[in-house]
This record gives C-alpha cells, sequence and structure tokens, in this order.
C-alpha cells in the first residue's frame, strides 16, 4: 500500500508521467520570479493572541496543576483570557494543597513586544523590548514562619502601570499583526512557578492576559493641545482647520486656481465615528462640474506604522478608511465650489494611535487627492490626526468604565 507523501509548499508539485520511455516535459522550477510572474503583498492581518493555559471553568478563570489552582475572576466580557483596560488591578486567589518539598512560589507578571521587519534588501534584526515585569514572592521555605501542613490560599493583587518599563511612553496595548513586511506581536502574561526539592518536578501555571486601555478625546487634550491650522473656520459649531493643498502642476499658479481642504479640530477622532471633512475649490475653469468634482477628489484614513531599528526608520502604509462625499454645490461667488462628506469604515474601537518610543509607532492620517480637472493640477494633502477607541461621555466621570477594557481592539 503507497501512503500519500506530505505536502511541502518549497518544493514543485508533483507530476506523473506515463511509461519510462514517455517523452512528456516537466515544467521547470525555480524560487526565482520571472518577468511575468509577481509575488502577491497581503495588508496586515490581526491574529488572536496564544492564550497559555486553558481554564477549567465556563464561568471563572482556573487553571491548576496538582498542587496548585490559580483564580483570576469571573469571566466578565467574554473573552479568552482575563482582560483589564486602563489602570485595572489585576485580581485573584491562589490555592496550594501541597506544600510538600516546596521551596518557593513565585508570582511573575511580563509585557513583551517583538516587532520583524522583513526587509528585501536589507539584514535587520528583530526588535524585543520588555514593557511589564513584575516578580514577587508569594512564599517561601526561607521564611521563618513554619511548613504549612494544610492547604493554604494567597491573595493576588497587583495594579496595572500607565507607563512601559523604563520610558515614558504609555504601555501599549495587546496585539498581534502581521504581513509580508512586518509582524508586531505585543503579549502580556501571568505565570506562577513553584519550585521543589530534589528530584520532585516543579509546578508552573501561565496564562496570557489582555491590556487593552480605552482612551478619549479628553485624554490626549490633557497631554496635548492640537495646533491650529494656517487658517480656522467656524461652521455649524464646528472649528475646522483649513490648509491650503499643494498643487503639483507646473503652471498651478498661473491660473488662479486654489484647493484648500479642511478637519474638524481638534484632530483627535473615536474609531467608528465618521469623520467629517470639507474642501473648497476656487477656479474659473467652465469645464468644472459636480460629476467631475466628485471623480477627482479621493479621501483616505491612512494607518503608517513607524518602526525604529538601530538608526534607521520604515514606515509601513495601509488604508483603514474611505471617504464617501455627501455633496458637491456651487458656493457663494464666481468660480467657488464646496465639497462635503465623511471618512467611514472602521469598527468602533478598534483603532487607536499610540507610541512606544524609539521602537514603534502606530499613527493615522487622513490623505486627499485631486486628480488633474480641466485647467487644475493633481493636488496632494496628508494631515496627522489621533484616533482613539471611546468618546468622552457622562459613563467616564466614573473610574471603573474608563477601567473596563477596549475590547474592539481584539474584536
Amino acid at each position: 500500500m503507497s501512503t500519500a507523501r506530505p505536502v511541502d509548499s518549497t518544493s514543485p508539485p508533483p507530476y506523473l508521467v506515463a511509461g519510462a520511455g514517455s517523452s512528456v516535459t516537466l515544467p521547470s522550477y525555480s524560487e526565482e520570479l520571472r518577468p511575468q510572474e509577481q509575488t502577491l503583498q497581503y495588508q496586515p492581518v490581526r491574529r488572536r493572541l496564544s492564550a497559555g493555559a486553558e481554564s477549567l471553568s465556563p464561568s471563572e478563570y482556573v487553571y491548576s496543576t496538582k498542587y496548585m489552582t490559580l483564580n483570576l475572576g469571573r469571566k466578565l466580557y467574554g473573552t479568552d483570557i482575563p482582560s483589564y483596560g486602563r489602570n485595572g488591578i489585576i485580581t485573584g486567589t491562589l490555592a496550594i494543597n501541597d506544600f510538600k518539598y516546596a521551596k518557593d512560589i513565585t508570582l511573575t507578571i511580563l509585557g513583551k513586544v517583538t516587532v520583524v521587519v522583513n526587509h528585501p534588501n536589507i539584514p535587520i534584526p528583530p526588535e524585543r523590548r520588555t514593557v511589564l515585569q513584575h516578580t514577587e514572592t508569594l512564599w517561601s521555605a526561607s521564611d521563618s514562619a513554619p511548613r504549612p501542613d494544610s492547604s493554604q490560599t494567597f491573595s493576588i493583587s497587583f495594579p496595572i502601570p500607565t507607563y512601559a518599563l523604563g520610558c515614558s511612553s504609555l504601555l501599549p496595548p495587546s496585539t498581534s499583526s502581521y504581513s509580508s513586511a512586518i509582524e508586531l506581536d505585543i503579549r502580556y502574561s501571568l505565570t506562577v512557578d513553584m519550585t521543589r526539592q530534589g528530584i520532585h518536578r516543579n509546578q508552573t501555571i501561565s496564562t496570557g492576559f489582555y491590556y487593552l486601555p480605552k482612551c478619549t478625546p479628553t485624554n490626549l487634550l490633557e497631554a496635548q493641545v492640537p495646533s491650529a491650522g494656517k487658517t480656522d473656520e467656524e461652521t455649524e459649531g464646528l472649528r475646522w482647520k483649513m490648509v491650503e493643498a499643494r498643487l503639483d502642476g507646473p503652471n498651478s499658479k498661473q491660473d488662479g486656481s486654489v484647493v484648500r481642504l479642511g478637519l474638524p479640530l481638534p484632530l483627535i477622532f473615536t474609531s467608528g465615528i465618521p469623520i467629517p471633512f470639507r474642501a473648497s475649490i476656487i477656479s474659473l475653469d467652465s469645464s468644472l462640474s459636480r460629476s467631475r468634482i466628485r471623480a477627482a477628489l479621493k479621501v483616505h484614513l491612512i494607518q503608517s506604522t513607524f518602526i525604529t531599528s538601530g538608526n534607521r526608520c520604515f514606515r509601513f502604509q495601509n488604508t483603514v478608511g474611505t471617504g464617501e462625499i455627501w455633496k458637491v454645490e456651487k458656493g457663494t461667488g464666481a468660480g467657488i465650489w464646496d465639497v462635503t462628506g465623511s471618512i467611514g469604515g472602521l469598527r468602533r474601537g478598534s483603532e487607536m494611535s499610540w507610541k512606544l518610543v524609539n521602537i514603534v509607532e502606530i499613527q493615522y492620517s487622513v490623505r486627499v487627492t485631486l486628480a488633474s480637472i480641466g485647467s487644475i493640477p493633481p493636488s496632494r494633502w496628508e494631515e496627522v490626526v489621533q484616533l482613539v477607541t471611546d468618546e468622552d461621555e457622562i459613563d467616564f466621570e466614573l473610574d471603573e468604565a474608563l477601567e473596563q477594557p477596549a475590547l474592539g481592539l481584539i474584536a
């Protein structure tokens, strides 16, 4: 009986040749691309973080070995591993049912960042950083207290710090994404180790947990107020940052054409809530029309991942939102066209601006391009904005509401 060979993605597919004297020619195989071939590029894909140990209870996060049982509380948010928000506290209990041969019991909480850049021409070593580290001895045989002769339960309480270890950056959220060019992985874990004497086997319980900090416009404004644009306007109760776009044509200034683009201030927007935009086109070109302007104007929300490796900085871009034009109408005055619309396409609470100094930054920008129409040359404009997970609401006056995890970041 013949058995099927395992599939090897690096080898050519098998071909059957009828008879030993067959003249069938097999296709050539090479890892090098032919002129008519290409490598497919993929957009970043989020993947599920490894959970570590699996909970033994449908309603609580319970993990167990022969001598230890760790309980990290109720499953409040439906996630496979415990989830915590900004200023959250890891609480739970550790039950030890047998201290015989035990030397010490320690609790370790870690957060690690791994960034891999796959550059086609430059070898780049992976960047790794520890952003959270806490070690605590729960029990030790070297203590003066006698060894317990029965089971004992220890309480666990650890406030998650606001800032990353050893720097001024906020502790980054859990994430795991990859593409053909970059891999970004941020994982948090909790481990309990029981070290035992002699030949007796040590005991370990380890589980991951999500750190998903909510962020609101007020959180960002308290730290930094974005600077105003060259021109501020106020319409319908909103202040707008208006900027004159750069026209790319060689004679762009000769015909007097002006393209002005605007976003509402402050430049902080909630993920999943449409971002309004405005544009004003001033031109005496009589060939302009609503349909031509709609076809020429494109607006996108761009996510940029900046990676710092040594003395190099790499930028990887991904389109996460697309603008929709609501209306194009003639403005007050000769040759003026006003355009309004909004950018959508994001899931609620799924994106957030953040930065870990000297290693990685997630940044967003609104990119506007105007193709050449009539006598107006093509123009381009890009404005950096900040994205938050949640709006400012009455609920956020309560600290416990802000401490709830931003589940949209891993949905």
